[in-house]
């Protein structure tokens, strides 16, 4: 069956979108008039944390969608529909990823980031790590690459989404989420991205009932629909095609080291308190299940009404088109394109504050003016913006294995020196920096395949081994933390007792 679609339905589509895009610009240029009243002395923290002043929804949203995104919602059902259910299997991984990165660290690094008024994601490994030059700049280093590719393929699921269901240009549909992003996160920050997640989130979780619905009202019995899938290919309806190794692998990458995903982890700095966060973590469980569930499995039953995409990740909104009225599935597209917009905006961010906190004002400029700081911080967010505009112009063909890269690249370095710099008192500057750069490294050259250690699991297993065991093994013999550093990580603090 051949997909179509006439013109007043593409119009109806357009249409909603625009709409859609135009309540987005609003929010950003309000945000903006609310950050151009903040003082000079105030504005990169601000612009940063919001004031650390987020309720439940946000934060929920927030982590929820920024960790879903274009991978639960065009990757994922793309994957699902080309590997089939053992995807499905391996995605469920994810559902509790609220809980892993609020329930794991949400408290303690809550908690640490007001002693030590934290205002990136890096400044929390700078002051755990006895500010250590290498854990600085492997940090930067390690966000600007693969985040910056995490954000590239954000971009590209969004203008792949505007491409198939509006018949424009995937350029238009770039340019057009690139200026909305970059109106929301440039100009308004924290407080920008926050503002838009609620009503994105809203939207997108009614798409998703929508869409849901929709589908198994056009497809009908299910049996017969699965059974013309297992026709094409007995593979597509088991859930079991992936071996153990790479099962397994996929649901360390998705479930277990999401605390180690900068922008996720970003958010345990912005709660107002331990209640917000505790709600926030039952509120992300329920949105990323119902979320996971309903699109990924929905992306295997498009090959019951359309067997042969050449574009995998065009399922989605291939299948609100079909079975949605053009209104409605003008609304599905805005939804999605809610979750990815929420998404980039919140990763832009941690990029922006890994560059001019991390690099510019603690190795290039540390005696800034409050002034120039502020000009610095809304420049490199434009720049930024710009640079993953340009890179997003040539797209890569299956979605959802550049996020499986991005995501194993950030954990390698990220996810030890994290978890045990906050629960471990033993672990030291040296034994961050070697944890981080050894996974780095290890990451890089299994993933790329110059050297055949991965024993045919994904590479994020062996670099997870890696810096384990350096992380720790450094640590032992080499000099205990700073005893001022102990004090703030892990007792009771009062600010003239500390010495670094």
């Amino acid at each position: 069956m051949e997909f179509t679609v006439n013109n007043e339905a593409r119009f109806a589509i357009i249409a909603a979108f625009v709409l859609y895009s135009a309540a987005m610009l609003a929010i950003g240029l309000y945000s903006k008039r609310a950050m151009d009243k903040t003082s000079v002395d105030k504005y990169v923290e601000e612009f940063y944390t919001g004031g650390r002043g987020m309720g439940a929804l946000v934060i929920a949203l927030m982590i929820a969608a920024g960790l879903c995104s274009a991978g639960t919602f065009l990757g994922g059902p793309g994957l699902a529909y080309s590997a089939g259910l053992t995807w499905v299997l391996a995605a469920l991984s994810q559902n509790f990823m609220n809980f892993c990165v609020l329930g794991e660290i949400g408290k303690k690094v809550g908690i640490v980031a007001r002693r030590i008024n934290a205002q990136s994601y890096l400044d929390l490994f700078l002051y755990r790590y006895n500010h250590n030059k290498m854990v600085g700049i492997g940090g930067v280093i390690a966000i600007v690459l693969f985040l910056g590719s995490y954000v590239v393929a954000q971009f590209v699921g969004g203008a792949r989404l505007f491409e198939s269901m509006t018949g424009l240009s995937y350029l238009l549909g770039l340019v057009l989420f690139s200026v909305v992003v970059l109106v929301v996160a440039a100009f308004g920050g924290i407080k920008g991205v926050t503002t838009a997640v609620v009503l994105q989130g809203i939207v997108m979780t009614a798409a998703v009932f929508a869409l849901f619905f929709g589908a198994l009202a056009h497809i009908g019995p299910l049996e017969p629909a699965i059974r013309s899938i297992g026709e094409l290919d007995p593979k597509l309806i088991s859930p079991w095609t992936w071996n153990i190794k790479i099962q397994s692998s996929m649901w360390i990458i998705f479930g277990l080291v999401s605390i180690g995903m900068p922008h996720a982890a970003m958010n345990t700095l912005l709660y107002k308190d331990t209640k917000a966060m505790h709600k926030a973590i039952i509120l992300g469980v329920i949105f990323v299940v119902l979320w996971t569930v309903m699109l990924i499995w929905m992306g295997n039953m498009v090959r019951a009404i359309y067997p042969d995409l050449k574009v995998v990740d065009h399922a989605v909104p291939i299948l609100a088109m079909t079975v949605l009225p053009p209104w409605l599935a003008g609304i599905a597209l805005a939804g999605v394109a809610g979750a990815i917009q929420s998404t980039v905006g919140a990763m832009i961010i941690v990029i922006s504050s890994s560059i001019v906190r991390d690099a510019y004002q603690a190795y290039i400029n540390p005696n800034v003016s409050h002034e120039k700081l502020k000009k610095v911080t809304v420049l490199t967010t434009v720049i930024t913006c710009i640079l993953i505009f340009i890179a997003a112009i040539k797209p890569p063909h299956a979605l959802e294995w550049m996020i499986a890269f991005s995501m194993g690249g950030l954990a390698s370095a990220f996810f030890w020196p994290l978890l045990l710099g906050l629960y471990w008192m033993r672990t030291n500057e040296y034994g961050g920096a070697a944890g981080m750069l050894g996974g780095l490294l290890t990451y890089i050259l299994a993933a790329g395949k110059y050297l055949p250690i991965t024993f045919g699991m994904h590479a994020i297993v062996i670099s997870l081994i890696v810096s384990l065991v350096l992380t720790v093994g450094v640590s032992l013999i080499t000099p205990k933390p700073p005893k001022g550093i102990i004090m703030q990580w892990f007792g009771r603090v009062y600010p003239k007792e500390i010495k670094m």
